[in-house]
């Protein structure tokens, strides 16, 4: 799959799909009631017992990588321990807190970095084990391991190591207005699957994250 944003790279035995696009005039500071409505609804559509065969699939994903999927889980699986323990998933940003919830509820890895710090055209292809990597979260780079799947910009810039961490010079800011977006899926998602999630988060992306909606009132996050 080939697009000026973004190109598909891995082998065809990993059975990995995933697409992208791009969302201009964000707004990723406050959060609105139909905002923390839409939350709510999407938290209240997860099946958890659906939702294991996701789980086992990025599960089986890891083992042909020969990575643990105990040490690093799929960001959806990790989404889904999360609600397990807590009962709802933790506030982060308004953007964020939306694709999460998308990423819960369909059990897509879903991902956002902000256009200002990456070059386009990124690709999801394979590291050849000397790739520097900033993870979110980290004080430090660390160096890929040879063999795994991970995204790329056009600079060759690690954004995201598989589908657990991304790098945290592109993560998303409060002042964050364009970004690319990426939906990745396992090996026994369909290709309609995908799509009807690109376009069901793109939308709400645009309805309630978007200043293309500015008389929304805004709520606080507390």
């Amino acid at each position: 799959m080939l697009s000026p944003i973004f190109q598909l790279y891995t082998p065809s035995s990993l059975g990995l799909k995933a697409s992208a696009f791009t969302v201009h005039g964000l707004r990723n500071h406050s959060w609105t009631p139909i905002l923390l409505a839409r939350l709510h609804e999407l938290r209240q559509s997860v099946d958890v017992q659906a939702s294991m065969r996701w789980v086992d699939s990025f599960n089986r994903l890891r083992q042909r990588q020969g990575r643990s999927a105990k040490r690093f889980p799929a960001s959806p699986c990790a989404l889904l321990d999360q609600l397990l323990r807590l009962g709802e998933l933790r506030r982060i940003s308004p953007v964020v807190d939306l694709y999460n919830h998308w990423s819960l509820s369909t059990g897509l890895s879903i991902g956002a970095h902000d256009l200002r710090h990456i070059a386009l055209p990124v690709r999801l292809d394979i590291s050849r084990g000397h790739e520097h990597f900033h993870p979110l979260g980290a004080e430090q780079n660390m160096t890929l391991a040879e063999g795994e799947y991970a995204y790329f910009d056009a600079n060759q810039q690690v954004i995201c190591r598989m589908d657990y961490r991304q790098c945290a010079v592109s993560a998303l800011q409060a002042e964050s207005q364009e970004a690319l977006f990426i939906v990745q899926g396992h090996p026994d998602t369909s290709t309609a699957e995908l799509q009807q999630c690109v376009h069901g988060l793109k939308a709400d992306l645009t309805r309630l994250c978007s200043n293309l909606n500015p008389t929304q009132t805004a709520c606080s996050q507390d």
